[in-house]
This record gives structure tokens, C-alpha cells and sequence, in this order.
């Protein structure tokens, strides 16, 4: 039975990770695992999967912008078994940096999934740096029959608080203005919420 389920978090609080450690553990029951990231994520190389413990993945299928909704199916098709094997072939769809992708690419990934009964596993930002719902992920939270939150502690030494917000950082001091996607970890944390209207800078 298909199943879709959203894993959101702030940067930082290990979504990477917890999804290749899922990925892993479905592997190893027999289940047929398809990884998925957007081109824009090209921090570790444009195939490559990879959390900041050290866990690393190959991605099996990497969707850019200028696929077509056809693309995408045919993609999906060629790594998805049919619906009605056996439970330890069932098809998991494992999507990294989901945020990334755009409303269309989301819809096409959930239709096929209920083709072919498998389940969803996406893990993304909910939220960018200006508080605003990433266009994917609001499709995510629209098509999800289940949401997780994914939880860690504002990086402010001291703090303790759950971190909510994604603070970008210009030479040490928060910004609120500017291209919506920047990737790279250094310009980030990952803060409360009265450490994101508050942060006094380096």
C-alpha cells in the first residue's frame, strides 16, 4: 500500500542521514530502494548523496528542471517493480533535499508511487531563510499522508531551544534578503525563532 511521508527539519538536524540510514535498513530487508535528489543539490557532486557524519549514497535518479512530466515517469518506471509482488521487493522511493523540486516533479513522483503501491520516503527544508514555505515543500505537505518532523537544538551556544528558523549569515551577521537557493553550510544555522529576529552576529 502506498504510502507518503514527508520528513522535514531546519538545516543541520541530520535529515541526510537519517534518510541513507533508512535507505540502508530497507536494503537490507530486500526491499528495491530507488534514491532521488535534485540537480540543484551539488554540494558532495551532482550523483552523489552525503550527509555531514560521513554517510554517503549514489543516487539513482537526479531530476533537473527542463525533465518533462514523461521523463520523470519513465525514470520512475525503469527503477519501480509492479504493484502486487512480494512485500521484500515493494518499491521505496527515497528523495533527498525535496524542498528543491518543483510542484510538478513532486505530482508525477506521487502519482506513480500509487501506481505502482510503493512508498515515499521525502526529506527537505520546510522553510527558507526569509520563513517562507519552499514551493516543493508546501507540495509535499499538500500530497503527504504523513508528516515527521525531524528535530534538533539552536547552534546559539547557550541556547538549548528547538531550532525552527534557517538563519543565512553574511560575513557573520543575518541577512533576510536575496536569491532564495544558496547552497553551501557555512552561510547557515540553524536557530530559534528568537534567535532568528535577534542574532547579534559573530
Amino acid at each position: 500500500m502506498s504510502q507518503i511521508t514527508f520528513f522535514f527539519g531546519v538545516m543541520s538536524a541530520s535529515k541526510t542521514a537519517s534518510l541513507l540510514m533508512t535507505k540502508y535498513k530497507y536494503d537490507s530487508l530486500g526491499f528495491n530502494t530507488v534514491l532521488i535528489k535534485p540537480a540543484e543539490d551539488n554540494r558532495s557532486g551532482v550523483d552523489n548523496v552525503a550527509s555531514r557524519i560521513g554517510l554517503k549514497g549514489k543516487a539513482d535518479l537526479i531530476i533537473t528542471k527542463d525533465m518533462s512530466d514523461e521523463d520523470i515517469a519513465s525514470a520512475l518506471d525503469s527503477f519501480s517493480h509492479p504493484a502486487g509482488r512480494d512485500v521484500e521487493n515493494e518499491t521505496i522511493y527515497l528523495i533527498d533535499e525535496a524542498q528543491f523540486l518543483s510542484p510538478r516533479a513532486v505530482g508525477v513522483i506521487v502519482a506513480q508511487a500509487y501506481f505502482y503501491e510503493a512508498k515515499v520516503f521525502s526529506y527537505g527544508l520546510l522553510k527558507d531563510f526569509q520563513n517562507k514555505l519552499f514551493d516543493g515543500s508546501q507540495a509535499w505537505i499538500e500530497h503527504a499522508s504523513s508528516l515527521q518532523e525531524i528535530k534538533t537544538t539552536c547552534s546559539v551556544p547557550g541556547c538549548g531551544r528547538k531550532a525552527t528558523h534557517n538563519l543565512r549569515l553574511l560575513d557573520g551577521y543575518p541577512v533576510y534578503t536575496g536569491e532564495q537557493i544558496l547552497i553551501g553550510d557555512s552561510e547557515y544555522l540553524s536557530v530559534c525563532a528568537e534567535h532568528y529576529y535577534n542574532y547579534k552576529g559573530a
